[in-house]
């Protein structure tokens, strides 16, 4: 599992001990202690103070904002966006102007449940989709990777994001405030040894060094987080990712990058609430994605690089579509 501390993110981090609750609360029924019920209208809660200077309650508001409370509720983060292809300058050639063209859409989800271990930590149990789309908003299954500028083009299979697991251990984050909005910023930058060296898989590996940067924003509100019975709170996110080719296009250690610009937000009615378009792709390639993991699973989160890899070895990946 992975802990995103209050300063930054360490991965591969594992949590050996659970606490376990101290039991159920003992429970009085109203008409045991001689309250009436209030007829008087709709029942609105107190609303509490917000102290986002205490860690207790950050890692809590936190909590709330990307998972829930409820370890058994099942959190739906949606997600829509465009990839663009950004390639460098000659810094001594001819000035150059482009202004970007998408290279293609994506769309996706991540389902989670957050379960409490004890003192503001949380286990966060999830996977997640995204399917590569025309940019008219058609799934895609083959791609022309002619438009990054290979030696050699070629219709190319593609292959949509499966992660599983995607997991981490929440003890709380960074926030800052913005009015009556709050707003939860990660950044995720990664550099490590790549799971595709370029001796072994030349056609697919774009370095013997993996890197990406992954830049986040939750976002909710202090009267979302003021009001106590909200075990979840509604919030949208903001998602920009810088890196790699993907290895499923093929192009090698073309120089160039990726870059993603997304936004989304956490589902009022979860799986419900998904296009009816990606619900369909679903139950036709992955139905376990309709819920989160049932149980942790430590060791290293699945990634686009390590899935493509075992594909690779495990010879069920096709290279062409002709």
């Amino acid at each position: 599992m992975k802990r995103l501390s209050l300063v930054s993110l360490s991965l591969f981090i594992g949590c050996d001990n659970q606490v376990d609750g101290a039991g159920e609360p003992p429970t009085i029924a109203g008409n045991e202690i001689g309250l009436q019920e209030d007829t008087s209208g709709e029942y609105e809660p107190e609303l509490v103070d917000l102290d986002l200077t205490d860690p207790a309650v950050v890692s809590e508001a936190f909590a709330r904002t990307r998972g829930s409370l409820d370890p058994d509720e099942q959190v739906f983060y949606y997600w829509k966006g465009l990839i663009y292809d950004r390639k460098y300058a000659d810094p001594t050639g001819a000035p150059q102007s482009d202004y970007g063209t998408p290279l293609m859409a994506f769309e996706g989800f991540n389902v989670a449940r957050f379960e409490p271990v004890g003192g503001g930590v949380f286990d966060m149990v999830t996977r997640e989709i995204s399917v590569y789309k025309t940019v008219s908003g058609q799934i895609i299954d083959c791609w022309n990777n002619a438009v990054l500028g290979p030696e050699e083009s070629a219709r190319v299979p593609v292959v949509h994001v499966t992660n599983d697991p995607v997991n981490f251990q929440i003890s709380g984050a960074d926030v800052t405030e913005m009015g009556e909005m709050v707003v939860f910023p990660m950044e995720v930058i990664l550099t490590y040894e790549s799971p595709l060296p370029v001796a072994d898989y030349p056609e697919y590996s774009a370095s013997n060094t993996y890197e990406s940067s992954e830049l986040f924003n939750f976002f909710t509100t202090k009267e979302a987080l003021r009001d106590p019975t909200n075990e979840s709170v509604p919030a949208h996110i903001s998602w920009t990712r810088v890196g790699q080719y993907l290895p499923w296009m093929q192009v090698g250690q073309l120089q160039g990058h990726l870059v993603y610009h997304a936004q989304g937000r956490k589902l009022e009615n979860g799986w419900d609430d998904l296009p009816a378009d990606i619900r369909a792709w679903v139950e036709d390639n992955a139905p376990e994605y309709k819920r989160a993991p049932e149980a942790q699973s430590w060791g290293s989160n699945m990634t686009s690089w390590r899935y493509f890899r075992r594909l690779l070895d495990r010879d069920e990946y096709t290279a062409s579509c002709d």
